[in-house]
């Protein structure tokens, strides 16, 4: 009996009247577990640590705190089971349309006026614990929802909304302040012949290890994420080519070492996986989809030439400094500056480049902004 009183919905009835909250109780307690108080501070009390409450009938005239002031710190409170809590307000023959209209400015969902007779109250009680209830599951819907949207659950990683706002960010960074990034796509090669094979079930564990192994790999200011069912992507700012690929040939080889064992018919499963990285060079018209899509196609490729392989691709303008090999005096290209001969400095341009090269990645690299604000200031000359 009593695990059925508590399986009950859960109503606050609040008068300073105890005749008033007696009756409440006597006409809905055959469907209702009713709580009785007699002031708004005390059901104020109850209504912070009792998360069962789904509906409060309350009336307006009480000491301490009366039902506007209740009816007001329930709809402007932080925590939206309080702010959607249905209020109903038990109005008297004293209550007049004015007193209804500043209840419903407040946010009251009801009115029922004293006396009320049985069959009113319980069509009113029933009415919005259904309400509460529709509520309640609707926000835990959206909820669950969102959190899909933005945090893949089979993984851990990113989900694809996550992944899309953060390359939009990035983006938008990135030409702001003439920044750089790289783009990678993973897939699993072969991926819908083993889910057909061996299993929702089966692939779910196997791609939450995957999900695990490659969290541990990138750095924690990159982005990564599941995209779809068999696809990866990251996103590496401020990253050379060469560290990117030598990332994700590292990801390719821990994935092709890994192994998984089945529990039902004891088969290991051995995986490969395919990559396209792409660092573009950014233009203002540029969109994070179009970058996107860009990278899908390198991706392809690797995936066309048999898997288990990489693709890379830059259409950034690389200094071509390799071959310059000249010495070069920084104390006397400084001289000539001051001397205000530049023209001197042209034809050496390539091999200071070439030299400086290791300052401005350490600077890049320890001194970022600083390295940035100073070329802004030289481009806005």
């Amino acid at each position: 009996m009593a695990e059925e009183e508590q399986q009950k919905p859960r109503i606050l009835a609040v008068d300073d009247s105890r005749v008033m909250r007696r009756a409440m109780s006597k006409v809905l307690s055959k469907d209702y577990d009713v709580v009785e108080t007699e002031n708004g501070e005390d059901a104020w009390t109850i209504l912070l640590n009792d998360e069962s409450i789904q509906v409060v009938f309350t009336d307006l005239s009480m000491p301490f705190l009366d039902g506007y002031g209740l009816l007001e710190r329930i709809r402007t409170s932080d925590n939206p089971r309080l702010k959607d809590t249905p209020v109903i307000i038990i109005t008297g023959k004293d209550d007049d349309n004015d007193a209804k209209q500043e209840a419903l400015d407040k946010g009251a969902n009801d009115f029922i006026t004293k006396p009320f007779d049985s069959i009113q109250l319980q069509a009113r009680a029933k009415a919005h614990v259904t309400l509460k209830q529709t509520t309640t599951k609707l926000t835990e819907t959206s909820d669950k929802l969102e959190r899909q949207a933005t945090v893949d659950e089979t993984t851990g990683l990113g989900g694809q909304r996550y992944f899309c706002k953060v390359g939009e960010e990035t983006l938008s960074y990135a030409n702001r302040h003439s920044g750089q990034f790289i783009i990678i796509r993973m897939d699993i090669d072969g991926f819908n012949n083993l889910f057909i094979k061996y299993g929702k079930k089966n692939i779910d564990k196997i791609l939450h290890s995957i999900g695990e192994k490659l969290s541990r790999l990138v750095r924690q200011e990159d982005t990564i994420a599941r995209i779809g069912v068999s696809k990866f992507a990251l996103i590496l700012k401020e990253t050379a080519l060469k560290e990117a690929e030598l990332l994700t040939e590292r990801i390719r080889s821990e994935v092709q070492s890994m192994s998984f064992k089945l529990p039902d018919n004891g088969d290991t499963i051995k995986l490969t996986i395919s990559a396209g990285l792409y660092e573009p060079e950014l233009k203002p018209d540029l969109t994070f989809p179009h970058l996107l899509s860009e990278t899908e196609k390198h991706l392809a490729e690797a995936q066309s030439a048999g898997g288990n392989r990489i693709v890379t691709h830059s259409t950034v303008n690389k200094i071509d400094i390799e071959q310059q090999h000249e010495e070069v005096n920084i104390v006397e290209l400084l001289e000539k500056l001051k001397e205000n001969k530049p023209e001197e400095l042209l034809p050496q341009v390539d091999a200071i480049i070439y030299h400086i090269m290791p300052l401005l990645k350490f600077l890049a690299k320890n001194a970022r902004s600083k390295l940035q604000n100073a070329l802004r200031q030289l481009t806005n000359k």
